[in-house]
């Protein structure tokens, strides 16, 4: 036989608001809901609690609450007369931030020593080959959130920061790592997601400056010079043509004091608000 209806009875409705840590930004409803069902003579549980009309486990409450439903209890009060209570329970939002701060190492190539001043030998020639460990700040920050754009997270990996950003200057910071994980479960309310970006700080070095700590910076040298607007190979103190690339000015004629080498800075990285990833 087939359950013949089902009534929401309003005595056995009632809830709770709560808050584990107090906080009132991490609350969540637990509701209780009744429901009496007349149903034939040996109709079995599973037909009662698959009725129309019946919440099944997983559906949203109906008022909008941010309540799922969790449990279904029938209890048989007569041969056709069923009662069922429904638990709804909603997740609190977890609004905390974890903040960690730790070191990245890179080995990078120089040419200018502390003070500034060209690293060259006793003749003036520049010295090549020379590096040194550079130890860059990075800092975790671990979060949830309701909704991720991947597509927008892409855009943030080929920029820099266009705004100060925990203490550092526009062009400092770079987002070298975002992971975002969930677990979907069917007809199930949707998870937060756990998410995790890793942000690298680099303090401008040499003539740099902060908006250009994550250009790229090359010596302005070459095979080539200019010569009163004629262009060719550059040559020796003996006049024989350079096998190794010389130092220019920016017009490309030839600079001799390696103290007064240029140096490019070519930009390879967007300008975003950091702020825009909503992390802190």
């Amino acid at each position: 036989m087939a359950v013949i209806d089902v009534t929401k009875m309003w005595s056995k409705t009632g809830g709770a608001l709560s808050s584990e840590n107090a906080d009132p930004l991490e609350q969540a409803w637990t509701v209780t809901e009744g429901y009496q069902v007349l149903a034939g003579i040996g109709d079995s549980v599973d037909v009662i609690v698959a009725a129309t009309g019946m919440p099944l486990i997983g559906s949203k409450h109906p008022t909008g609450l941010e309540a799922y439903c969790k449990s279904v209890s029938p209890q048989q009060i007569s041969p056709i007369f069923w009662q069922v209570l429904i638990g709804y329970e909603g997740e609190a939002i977890d609004s905390s931030i974890k903040v960690k701060w730790t070191d990245a190492a890179t080995t990078e190539p120089i040419d200018r020593d502390w003070n500034g001043t060209a690293i060259v030998t006793a003749n003036g020639e520049q010295v090549d080959g020379l590096s040194t460990d550079i130890v860059d700040q990075v800092v975790i920050i671990k979060r949830k959130f309701a909704t991720i754009n991947t597509a927008t997270i892409a855009q943030y990996r080929r920029s820099t920061n266009s705004d100060f950003y925990l203490g550092w200057a526009p062009g400092t910071a770079r987002l070298i790592g975002w992971e975002a994980d969930n677990i979907f479960n069917y007809n199930a309310a949707q998870e937060l997601w756990d998410v995790t970006a890793r942000i690298q700080f680099r303090e401008p070095y040499a003539n740099t400056t902060a908006a250009q700590a994550w250009y790229l910076r090359w010596r302005h040298e070459g095979l080539l010079v200019n010569r009163g607007g004629v262009i060719g190979r550059a040559q020796d103190g003996l006049g024989q043509e350079v096998t190794k690339p010389v130092l220019l000015k920016l017009n490309g004629e030839e600079e001799t004091n390696a103290n007064n080498a240029e140096f490019i800075h070519t930009q390879v990285k967007g300008s975003l608000p950091y702020s825009g990833l909503g992390l802190i």
